[in-house]
């Protein structure tokens, strides 16, 4: 018999700093202040995922009317150097949000030199302390506390709203039969006010091993009111970012023996990747696996075609052996007599991806590379009276066919004609630079692959960057 779910609104200034577990059935929804307030220091630092054009809201209104003249606060200036130094940017800023107890005081939930097991490692003890001093002068510089409580109404309203698309699908029932009950753990979801189209499966564990799983659910869809809309989309979300706290520790558990298969498949499919802010091949394991697990649970839940769907969603965002993947989470899901939980089956996930990317380098020995880009691709220091991009491919190429992708101000202006040599083995892309200035395209992508060798076969896509120095 299924039990049954209930979602608890909790008071808008209620926090996360206890650690007395919730029932296994129940999940929280609410608007907490840790992630605003993190959300608008980084939106004020100018980080782009915390800029989301549809993010844009009468809430983003109020934001910057009253942080807006903050900009030059020296919390703003630390997150934009610890994103420059240290890349802290993504989940990392929300993980930091649920390590702290409350923002008023702003202290850690586990203190930093004990190396919390999930706050993200880009954060080094020293710098989350003084990010977090700064950060406390910020919340009574701004008068955020009084921001937040005016904004009461808001936050409860998009909470009742997430809380009743939640109830529309007995979440936990299926994550506790598919990965196993998690004794000691809460589950909070969190709406990102100001988060756009980024979401993010953060979670905080204790010494003690008690958990709060604490997914934030970026808002990226508003009513004429301004009041946040949660549609379909929302469901595959919730279960990505849920999943999270599940496979990725199976990841990191495995890394050693997931690490061979993961470059290869990383180095394929380097440039999509990128474009998605996936920066490793270890965080293309984390992508990978919640994907396939989210398959599996739109085909329990809502049949065959939903699954099919989802497949072709991850297929377009690069993740071409997500079917694979789900087909053989389905042999655990029937063989659970002999793979109690998912961890016990993880000997087959490796022996996947490596069979996966055995035959994927058979299939792609025949592929044209590139042997050489002038300018060269990453470099910083490019004469900007430089006029031509040239690419050398290592065989013939078929002529007058090339996908060079991009636009906007970062795409090179092209100034002439882009042409092959004789041999079509070198690309000449006339252009006009800018000093100081960063350049980025893509040789090909998933969706437009021209360039091709004479044998047909398509090169794999190349993201192409570099930066011009200043004129004397």
């Amino acid at each position: 018999m299924a039990r049954s779910h209930t979602l608890v609104l909790a008071g808008y200034l209620a926090l996360l700093g206890s650690r007395a577990p919730a029932a296994d059935h129940e999940i929280t929804v609410k608007v907490d202040p840790r992630v605003e307030l993190m959300s608008i220091i980084f939106r004020l630092a100018g980080h782009p995922e915390y800029n989301q054009p549809n993010s844009k809201s009468p809430y983003a209104d109020d934001v910057e009317e009253h942080f807006g003249d903050f900009r030059k606060h020296a919390v703003i200036q630390t997150a934009r150097e610890l994103r420059a130094t240290r890349g802290v940017s993504y989940d990392a800023v929300m993980g930091m949000a649920i390590h702290v107890q409350d923002v008023h005081e702003l202290k850690p939930c586990i203190p930093f030199k004990r190396k919390p097991e999930r706050l993200d490692a880009r954060w080094k003890p020293a710098e989350a302390d003084e990010f977090l001093q700064h950060a406390r002068q910020f919340v009574e510089d701004t008068r955020f506390e009084e921001f937040f409580a005016q904004h009461k109404d808001l936050y409860e309203q998009t909470a009742a709203r997430m809380s009743k698309k939640l109830r529309e699908r007995s979440y936990l029932d299926w994550f506790n039969t598919f990965f196993g009950a998690r004794p000691g753990a809460e589950f909070v979801v969190i709406p990102g006010m100001l988060n756009g189209g980024c979401s993010y499966g953060v979670g905080i564990r204790y010494p003690d091993g008690n958990e709060k799983i604490c997914p934030v659910i970026g808002v990226w869809q508003f009513d004429a009111n301004g009041i946040p809309i949660f549609d379909q989309g929302f469901v595959g979300t919730v279960v990505h970012e849920l999943c999270h706290s599940y496979t990725n520790a199976l990841v990191d558990k495995y890394a050693d023996q997931l690490e061979p298969a993961g470059k290869k498949l990383y180095r394929r499919c380097q440039a999509i990747m990128q474009r998605q802010a996936y920066g490793n091949w270890k965080t293309l394991m984390y992508e990978s696996m919640v994907r396939a697990c989210v398959v599996r649970h739109f085909l329990a839940h809502d049949g065959k075609e939903a699954a099919k769907q989802e497949v072709r969603r991850q297929h377009d965002k690069g993740f071409k052996w997500t079917r694979k993947l789900a087909n053989v989470l389905g042999q655990y899901e029937r063989n659970r007599d002999d793979y109690s939980t998912l961890d016990a089956f993880m000997p087959q996930i490796v022996a996947f991806f490596n069979d996966y990317a055995a035959a994927m380098k058979e299939e792609t020995a025949d592929a044209p590379r590139v042997s050489s880009i002038t300018p060269a691709n990453g470099a910083t220091d490019v004469d900007p009276n430089l006029k031509a991009i040239t690419i050398v491919f290592d065989r013939p190429m078929v002529d007058k066919n090339w996908s060079v992708v991009g636009g906007g101000p970062h795409f090179p202006e092209v100034a002439g004609d882009i042409s092959y040599d004789k041999a079509c083995k070198v690309l000449t892309i006339p252009v006009r630079l800018k000093p100081d200035w960063s350049y980025a395209f893509l040789l090909n992508s998933d969706r437009f692959q021209s360039f091709r060798s004479r044998e047909g076969i398509p090169l794999e896509p190349v993201h192409v960057t570099f930066q011009t120095r200043k004129r004397p």
